[in-house]
């Protein structure tokens, strides 16, 4: 009995260790959709989840979350536990997996202890499951708008956005108008209070993101978190009436590119669009009015006494909207939802509907805002030559193929020959063969020799798209992994960057994405063949100040490019508005000149007769880029293209792998004013044209099969403005049988003919030297004529087309 009550304590201890480690295990809570996105969907997302370590010791944990219809794939984690803690954090995750119209999705995820060196999986309560599951919700992909509002940590604040009348459920209703006049469904999402997960990926199921408050201003990481997503193609709304300046400026540049006078209380709104009319709209409540003068790179929508009302700018590959007025003041159809009820009382307090005015503001701002550009033909997949190019692998070519072939040819005669002279012709029968086998192992080795030549490569070839203002670059291409043997391939990145790595046949390879850090993480269990394999990437980095700043002098454009962190820049050439792409001459200190000489003839990037393999691969991705309509990130803008070789590759391989990269690097060009007195050439590049008809910029009609006059108008460039013309040379290329095509000018309003051409075959140049025809409107416009009517009676069938115009201009500034 003694020695029982002496083991009683052991015994308890043995029979109670287990609930004792039980209890100081990890634990995983939550792992729900988070960022500005709450639902998974068929794209990169973001779980938010807790991992508690009741121990008295910090851990190392991981979590992994896979989708049960591959549960190869798998997206984790890793993360340190401090004792006695509960840590909040997130793990991005690949795209859900297509699924009918289903609300529901269920998610499996693993638990690791890594303290000790090596994975222990947690298992799940005793509950008779050996797999942690979850449902989440999901919903399938479509125009999706996400709203961040300032949520008061009372719910009875009359500022929440669940209080009826509150700024922040006006902003809320405001966004559905717009999305509703875009055509769209009235679905918006306001996001969950707290902080946002400080990874891009946290937007990527979002196309529009408003910013309607200032819970960003204590979130420094959500907030660079969506500058990335900007700078990737993002759009971004800014409701400055409810935003402070402070808050937007890093979405931009590092410094606030436009100025905020001050804020006013308007009782009688006039919103406008030119050339609508303006209606004059009363209001018993003052609708706020923010005073803004916008820097030279913003487009004004519309605005109210002079002000804008609603301006955007392009950032990188994304587009930020700006509105000043308030959500009242802007018009909106009175829809049957908005009507009161028969029995509703109307509130005094509430703004009067806004059934009447012009809605072409509210559209312009649900264009910009929330439109659908059509996919551009230029992918990623056009950068694979110069990937080839970079990785320098390549098979035996046909000179080297020629040579072994005739080699053996040769052989094969001579031993033919032999063996008859010998009388031993039956050994051919073994010899030929023989000489064959031969043949196909020089073929082998040179081939595995060539392989091997190449060491294990990473390489990428991106297109740069710079942010002015700002020491960052989007970088939105392929990249390849290149590796001479089969096996292990671990590819990471520590520069946030989003790879979809081409998996085919890789199907059931078990592999993980591990994130170790906000911009750091790494595949593990990742076996590729050997050879090269590709995959297109977006990445934002950091690149230093790289700018293009120019001015027009007596032989056209010079200036000064910085290119930072790309070296060697070279092949670049300057597009401007007008489409005409000029090729440009860049020093090696970076100083670049392009006059009337350098223009390129249609369908030619590069200057020069005889171009290199390489510049003629470049050239291919010029053309594939820049031919047909423009990407919307690069139209009406001021442009400065070169290729470069990035100073490093955002990617890493095996250890000791060579890293190389090529760039097409985007530069806006900025344009200082000369001194006053200056002479300047301008190219036709920087004067874009439209028709003036009735008062209205409208396009030109450049084919058709009737008689056509028109009247156009050729902006000057701001930079150079006042300007006296002294000279000027219009150039027109059309065809038209049976036609005449006339050109003339204005002079004191009264047309005037320069030339007249009957069935033109040959480029028409017109030398203005008149004064009375090169005087600029008062917005720098200058107005020339050119028609084409038909000669004789016809029939006309057959189209004229006008394939070009294009205005050269030379004059002085003003002082």
């Amino acid at each position: 009995m003694p020695h029982f009550r002496r083991l009683t304590p052991l015994v308890a201890v043995l029979l109670l260790a287990p609930a004792v480690r039980g209890q100081d295990e990890l634990r995983v809570q939550g792992l729900t959709p988070a960022g500005a996105r709450t639902t998974l969907t068929e794209s990169w997302g973001v779980l938010e989840f807790i991992v508690v370590n009741p121990g008295a010791t910090p851990r190392d944990a991981r979590v992994l979350a896979l989708f049960p219809e591959d549960r190869a794939v798998q997206y984790g984690r890793d993360v340190w536990v401090p004792a006695h803690t509960a840590l909040t954090t997130w793990l991005p995750i690949g795209p859900a997996p297509k699924q009918p119209t289903a609300t529901g999705r269920e998610l499996e995820y693993l638990l690791y202890d890594r303290t000790a060196g090596t994975d222990r999986l947690i298992l799940p309560p005793a509950d008779g499951e050996r797999v942690r599951s979850r449902a989440v919700v999901y919903r399938s992909p479509e125009p999706s708008t996400a709203v961040l509002l300032d949520y008061p940590s009372d719910d009875a604040d009359p500022e929440h956005p669940n209080r009826p009348g509150s700024r922040a459920a006006e902003a809320m209703a405001f966004v559905r108008t717009v999305r509703v006049t875009a055509g769209l469904s009235e679905h918006a999402s306001s996001v969950p209070a707290g902080p946002l997960p400080p990874i891009a990926e946290a937007f990527a199921g979002i196309d529009h993101l408003v910013v309607a408050g200032n819970r960003l201003a204590a979130d420094p990481a959500g907030t660079q978190a969506v500058r990335q997503w900007v700078r990737q193609g993002g759009r971004l709304w800014v409701m400055l009436d409810l935003v402070d300046p402070t808050v937007a400026a890093p979405f931009l540049a590092d410094e606030l590119p436009f100025e905020v006078v001050d804020r006013a209380s308007l009782t009688t709104v006039r919103l406008t669009r030119p050339p609508a009319r303006a209606t004059d709209r009363e209001f018993d409540r003052p609708v706020d009015l923010v005073r803004v003068l916008p820097g030279p790179a913003d487009q004004v929508l519309s605005s109210v006494d002079g002000w804008p009302a609603a301006f955007a700018r392009t950032v990188g590959r994304g587009r930020v909207v700006f509105t000043t007025l308030g959500p009242a003041g802007w018009p909106r159809p009175l829809a049957a939802r908005d009507r009161p009820g028969p029995t509703a009382r109307p509130d005094p307090k509430a703004p009067r509907p806004a059934s009447t005015g012009s809605l072409a503001p509210l559209e312009d701002l649900a264009g910009e805002v929330m439109g659908r550009p059509k996919p551009h033909p230029f992918t990623t997949e056009d950068l694979r030559p110069l990937l080839t190019e970079e990785i320098g692998y390549a098979v035996p070519g046909r000179p080297t193929a020629a040579l072994i072939l005739g080699v053996f040819l040769v052989a094969l005669i001579g031993l033919g020959v032999g063996l008859r002279r010998s009388r031993r012709a039956e050994r051919i029968g073994w010899l030929a063969p023989a000489a064959a086998l031969g043949a196909g192992a020089v073929f082998l080795v040179m081939a595995e020799t060539s392989r091997r030549a190449v060491p294990p490569t990473v390489a990428t070839a991106a297109v740069a798209d710079v942010v002015p203002g700002s020491d960052e670059a989007a970088l939105h291409g392929l990249f390849a992994v290149y590796q001479p043997d089969s096996g292990p391939v671990p590819v990471a990145s520590a520069a946030g960057a989003t790879l979809d790595l081409d998996v085919e046949g890789l199907e059931g390879q078990a592999r993980r994405r591990i994130q170790t850090d906000t911009d750091a993480w790494h595949y593990e269990g990742l076996g590729l063949p050997a050879g090269v394999r590709t995959g297109p990437f977006q990445a934002t980095v950091q690149t230093g100040r790289v700018s293009a700043v120019a001015r027009f002098g007596p032989d056209g454009v010079e200036g000064t490019l910085t290119a930072a962190a790309f070296r060697d820049p070279a092949d670049g050439l300057i597009l401007a508005p007008a489409r005409e792409p000029i090729a440009l001459r860049l020093g090696p200190d970076g100083r670049f000149t392009a006059g009337l000489a350098d223009v390129l003839p249609a369908g030619q990037f590069l200057a020069g007769a005889v171009l290199t393999d390489r510049q003629q691969r470049r050239q291919a991705v010029y053309r594939k880029l820049l031919s047909e309509a423009l990407p919307r990130h690069l139209e009406g803008r001021d442009l400065l293209f070169a290729w470069a070789e990035p100073a490093a590759v955002p990617f890493a391989g095996r250890e000791g792998a060579r890293a190389v990269g090529t760039a097409l690097v985007v530069v806006p060009l900025e344009f200082e004013r000369p001194a006053g007195g200056t002479r300047v050439t301008i190219p036709s590049a920087f004067l874009p044209y439209r028709r003036w008809l009735e008062g209205r910029l409208q396009q030109p009609t450049l084919e058709s099969s009737y008689p056509v006059e028109m009247e156009l108008r050729f902006q000057l460039p701001p930079s150079v403005q006042p300007l006296t013309v002294e000279r000027a040379t219009l150039t027109v290329r059309a065809r038209g049988p049976s036609r005449r095509v006339t050109v003339g000018g204005l002079a004191d309003g009264r047309p005037v003919t320069l030339t007249e051409v009957d069935n033109p075959v040959e480029p028409l140049r017109v030398e203005i030297t008149d004064q009375r025809l090169l005087r600029p409107d008062d917005q720098g416009g200058m107005h020339l004529t050119v028609s084409v009517t038909n000669i004789g009676d016809g029939p006309f069938d057959t189209a004229w087309r006008i394939e070009a115009i294009g205005l050269e201009v030379v004059g002085r500034t003003g002082q």
